[in-house]
Formats: C-alpha cells, sequence, structure tokens
C-alpha cells in the first residue's frame, strides 16, 4: 500500500514562511536540517500545482465554460480571451499573480534545498545519491513545465535567440534570478535528467506515487526530447522507461461495475501531480468536455458508453449555449494533471515511430493502450488500417486527445505541432450562438505572461510573446 506522507509542519514553516516579491516568486528563508532523513521530508509531499480555470483546456478546445454568455460579454477578461482566441485581451494586465508560476518554483526551491543541503547532513550516507537524482529530476522537470507555460516552442533554428524562463539551481534570495533563452533552458534540463543521475535511482518501481524511481526519470528525459522533436532519441529513454513499468490501466471493468475508477496510486503512475491543490487528487468533476472533443471517442470506449447514463449530461443542461457540449460527474478517475503515467510513454514511442517512418510500429503501440480503451465487440487495431504519415497522425491524435483528457499533453502537443508545417493548423472553438473562433498557430496566446508581482521587481522577465 502507498505510504500516506503528512508534511511536518514545523519543517514547512522553516523552509517556506513567505514569498519574497523581489525575486521570482520562489520562497524564502533559511533551513535548520540537521539528517538526510529530514532533509527527505521535502520530497514525501503529494505534488500540486494550481490549475487555474481549466486554462490550457479552453485553449486547446478540451473543454468550454459553463457559460458561454457571460465569458462573451466580460472581454476584460483571461477567459474571453482563451474562448473567443481575443489577442488584444491584456493579459499581462490581468495576470497580477500567478499561483501555477508561484508553486512550481516553490517547489523548485525544495529541490534546490535537498541539492544543496545533502552534502553537509549526518545519517545514512548511501540515500545521498539517489536523493540528490530525485530532487535534480523534479527541477528538471518543474522547469520544463514552466518554459512550456511560458515561453514559445522550442525549434533549433530560433531556440537560441527566443526568451526562456529563469533557471533557479540555488537558495539565493538575494540573488536577481535571470532569464535564459528557451535553448539554454533546455539545456539545464537536459543536464538535470542525464543518464549519470537517472542511473542514481532505482530500476524497479516505487509503490509510492508521490516518489519515483528511473521509471520517471527515463520519461522525464524522453518527454523533454520528445517536446524538441528529437524523436530518435525519445524513443530510446521511453522504451526504457516501459521497460521498468509498462503497466497500462485497463478500463475494461466498467461495463460491470458502471464507473470510471482509477485511485491515483494506480500501478501506471510514474510520479502523481495533482492540480487545484486537491489532496489525494481530483476527478473529471462537472468539466464541460467541448463538442470537438466529445466527437472524438471511439464507438465502444468504455468511458463515453459504458459508465452509468445518469452520470453524463448529453444535453445543453448546464446552461453552456454550446450544443453539443457535455458533462460527465461521475468520474472517481483521478487526473494525472501535472505527473506521468506509463501510457503517455508509449504515445512519446507511437508518435515519435510515425513521424521517422515507422508507421505499423507506431500504430501498434497505440493498440496496446487502446485495447484496453475499446469493448471487444468495437475493436479494431490501428495497426494495418493506413499507410501514410499524415494518416496514422490523425488517428493518434484522435486517440491521444481522448487518452489525456485534462492535462497538459494536448496543449503541449498543440504548440509542437504549431511549429511543424505539416500539422500546424488553427484551434476552432464552437462558440455557440457566437460562432466560430480560432486561434491561430502563431497566436500569441499559446504564451502565458509572466505574473505582473515577479516582472516588476525583475527587469529579465520581459516578456515572451
Amino acid at each position: 500500500m502507498k505510504k500516506i506522507y503528512t508534511l511536518i509542519l514545523a519543517v514547512m514553516a522553516i523552509i517556506m514562511p513567505a514569498c519574497d516579491d523581489q525575486l521570482d516568486i520562489v520562497p524564502n528563508g533559511k533551513t535548520t536540517f540537521t539528517n538526510v532523513d529530514e532533509l527527505e521530508s521535502l520530497l514525501n509531499q503529494q505534488w500540486r500545482i494550481y490549475d487555474w480555470n481549466l486554462d490550457f483546456n479552453y485553449l486547446c478546445n478540451q473543454a468550454v465554460p459553463d457559460n458561454i454568455e457571460e465569458v462573451y460579454n466580460v472581454t476584460t477578461s483571461l477567459e474571453h480571451a482563451w474562448i473567443f482566441g481575443d489577442e488584444s485581451v491584456d493579459r499581462a494586465d490581468l495576470t497580477e499573480e500567478d499561483l501555477r508560476y508561484k508553486e512550481i518554483y516553490e517547489h523548485i526551491y525544495y529541490m534546490n534545498v535537498v541539492i544543496s543541503k545533502m552534502a553537509d547532513m549526518e545519517g545514512d550516507q548511501s540515500k545521498k545519491p539517489r536523493l540528490v537524482a530525485e530532487a535534480r529530476i523534479l527541477r528538471a522537470w518543474f522547469h520544463f513545465l514552466l518554459v512550456n507555460f511560458y515561453a514559445q516552442q522550442y525549434s533549433p533554428e530560433t531556440a537560441g535567440q527566443l526568451g526562456g524562463i529563469a533557471y533557479v539551481d540555488n537558495t539565493d534570495s538575494g540573488e536577481q534570478k535571470t532569464k535564459l533563452t528557451v535553448a539554454q533552458v533546455y539545456d539545464r534540463i537536459l543536464e538535470d535528467c542525464s543518464d549519470d543521475v537517472i542511473a542514481c535511482l532505482k530500476s524497479v518501481p516505487t509503490n509510492d506515487p508521490c516518489r519515483f524511481e528511473a521509471d520517471f526519470g527515463y520519461g522525464v528525459r524522453a518527454r523533454v526530447l520528445f517536446q524538441m522533436k528529437r524523436y530518435e532519441e525519445a524513443i530510446t529513454y521511453a522504451r526504457k522507461a516501459i521497460a521498468i513499468n509498462g503497466s497500462i490501466n485497463s478500463r475494461s471493468s466498467i461495463p460491470s461495475t458502471g464507473t470510471w475508477d482509477k485511485p491515483f496510486d494506480d500501478p501506471d503512475v510514474y510520479l502523481f501531480i495533482n492540480s487545484n491543490s486537491l489532496v489525494n487528487g481530483g476527478t473529471i468533476g462537472l468539466t464541460v468536455f467541448s463538442p470537438e472533443l466529445m466527437s472524438l471517442f471511439e464507438e465502444g470506449d468504455y468511458m463515453r458508453y459504458y459508465t452509468d447514463e445518469d452520470d453524463w449530461y448529453l444535453e445543453d443542461m448546464l446552461g453552456t449555449g454550446i450544443p453539443g457540449a457535455a458533462t460527465y460527474h461521475g468520474s472517481s478517475y483521478r487526473l494525472n494533471s501535472y505527473g506521468i503515467d506509463a501510457e503517455q510513454m508509449y504515445y512519446v514511442v507511437a508518435e515519435s515511430l510515425i513521424l521517422t517512418g515507422h508507421i505499423d510500429d507506431g500504430l501498434e503501440m497505440i493498440d496496446r493502450v487502446r485495447v484496453n480503451r475499446i469493448h471487444p465487440d468495437f475493436y479494431k487495431p490501428f495497426k494495418g488500417s493506413v499507410t501514410t504519415e499524415k494518416d496514422a497522425m490523425a488517428l493518434l491524435r484522435k486517440a491521444k486527445r481522448v487518452e489525456f483528457l485534462l492535462n497538459y499533453e494536448h496543449f503541449f502537443d498543440c504548440k509542437r505541432l504549431n511549429s511543424m508545417p505539416d500539422y500546424a493548423a488553427p484551434v476552432v472553438h464552437d462558440c455557440g450562438e457566437y460562432g466560430t473562433r480560432s486561434i491561430n498557430p502563431g497566436s500569441p496566446l499559446w504564451v502565458y505572461p509572466f505574473p505582473i508581482n515577479a516582472v516588476i521587481y525583475n527587469s529579465s522577465l520581459t516578456q515572451n510573446y
């Protein structure tokens, strides 16, 4: 069984008494740790990152607001910009603070405490390399999330000129953290999740979804390389992750239970990072799926067609004003909003294979997941059904959007594919009686603004759009 960790309040009071607005929204304070076990407590967290009103799910048309009329009329709101593709909204001026930005940098601060203090700690010296490795890989992952929200997509031709984020690797709260280029940020990320670092982790998965071993380490490196479009390398590391933990959650019990149930400590979880600061993870809840997303469910999909009918609002019962939008509210599926599951590695391998000319091999990787999603009466393998890259990518993108509901995957995919001429395309929002609105591949809306309370104290944080 998973160990349930509760952070000692005294320890938290030591390391996070306040946030210093004159820096980059990172915690300020001194530490008094004396031994390895005390320092390890900073890693024993149920990681949570604030998720702001489904913002990136609105942008990439996974979700829609529950009242389109209100969003339409309030033209000076972030929601209006996201749904109606309104680039004239001054998002930076509306972002006085950003809890996602703040909390991720707080998590990075914890990792820097672990890394910088470990050498001086008393206690079990054999644990030190592993704990430092965990902290470095988490530091890499948190910076990867930041650079994909607050900077433009990595492309080797432009990354050296594009503005990125501050890569914070110390606990000096008196030092102004300078924004690096996108290329420099990715270089630092790859250093923190290098082979040498991953080698310090165990090759047997932990049963604690809030701690990790080499499966997550390889998963991080694979996901970073994938976002950089270094597909051959991404395949190598994703396969290494799958070799350690290739568990795939099955939904085949749904027809008998009527419930889509997936606990946050399911074996396929490499690391669980939830949104909205909900203890033990949040469920799908009353999120309104967009009409486009609803159209992507395959016939025989366990979640869509075999969960209890009363758990679905298939008509416009919530007042969305958007025909075809629907809500599922009966789920106990725990959203791994910002972490990594094994299924993501299968899709990294699948798409990377397709984009490097191995179409059937890529489709077979998708089928390994799909066979656990579609009732046998309706399941047909993707493998062998198409012969061109574009047709294979169309199948993958449809299945992938349904597979990774309401997490960062589709948003990051939109940014990556928008930088590829063969796949760049507007995201078209159905806004009901207000018509359709598009967000174009080069829109500044794909880059989040740095919050005001960071920018005014750090002159290097010029906006990246």
